[in-house]
């Protein structure tokens, strides 16, 4: 029978072989978590974002001198008049969501009736001049944009 031996030339490779295929995955898997964290970062952003975009959109349809920050329930809200006085329009922060709901004057708004728009962990409003409306939102992770708004 005859002997048989390994020599380094077999071994080498299989052992270079194995640490490429340990490194290879490492870097895999290093590189799947940082992508979910990109990720999360980034609809987090555009949650945030949303809101503002979204706000500046009503404020600039509305008419001039019809916009005004007022009370849903004890919400703070955004409230947009039409000029012919046949709706007017609500948006406010209720339970995780940006709201909006328009009613027809007389008829009561209650916070629980709007429409989700995004999600949403705060929603300030505050007039920073005459003409002026400072916009602060949250979204749910935590991230918050202030935005000013040119209201006519």
């Amino acid at each position: 029978m005859k002997k048989r031996t390994f020599s380094v030339n077999v071994i080498l490779p299989i052992l270079l072989f194995g640490a490429f295929a340990l490194l290879a995955m490492g870097v895999a898997v290093r590189s799947v978590r940082a992508y979910k964290q990109e990720e999360a970062a980034a609809k987090e952003n555009e949650s945030a974002r949303v809101i503002s975009a979204y706000i500046r959109q009503k404020v600039r349809q509305a008419d001039p001198g019809t916009v005004a920050i007022g009370q849903i329930g004890r919400r703070q809200a955004l409230v947009i008049a039409q000029t012919d006085g046949s709706w007017t329009t609500y948006i406010y922060q209720y339970r995780g969501q940006l709201m909006e709901q328009a009613v027809q004057p007389g008829a009561a708004a209650a916070p629980e009736g709007g429409t989700a728009i995004a999600e949403a962990k705060t929603f300030k409003l505050k007039w920073v001049s005459p003409g002026l409306l400072q916009v602060t939102s949250a979204a749910l992770g935590g991230r918050s944009e202030t935005a000013v708004i040119a209201v006519y």
